[in-house]
């Protein structure tokens, strides 16, 4: 789950710290869209859906409704609540998020090359 190369776009290696994984931390990729952080989990590649969502002008509170929609994603997501306010929100693995992506993020698609290539 390593980044593509983009000459214009910074990628910050991080690790977050959380009681809410069992590693203790969650170690992420990060860059921003539309001042909002847009990360992957290094290990598992699980994609912060949160911030993609956001950083399309959407409302967090539609995710649940974009999740109703889509029942194959609700026994695969994790939602992440409490803690450091960066990574809450709703997390699913890269496959699921690529393929949301290609439906719903026409708007930021070239931003999203460092994520999905």
């Amino acid at each position: 789950y390593r980044p593509y190369t983009v000459t214009n776009i910074k990628i910050k290696r991080t690790k977050y710290s959380t009681s809410l994984d069992p590693r203790g931390y969650i170690p992420v990729y990060e860059f921003t869209i539309n001042d909002q952080p847009i990360m992957w989990d290094r290990e598992n590649g699980y994609v912060h859906f949160t911030g993609i969502w956001k950083a399309l002008g959407n409302n967090k509170a539609d995710i649940a409704r974009l999740v109703d929609t889509h029942p194959d994603l609700a026994s695969t997501i994790k939602k992440v609540r409490g803690g450091f306010l960066k990574i809450q929100g709703t997390w699913m693995p890269y496959e699921k998020a690529y393929e949301l992506c290609r439906r719903t993020c026409y708007a930021v698609r070239e931003e999203l090359v460092p994520l999905f290539g």
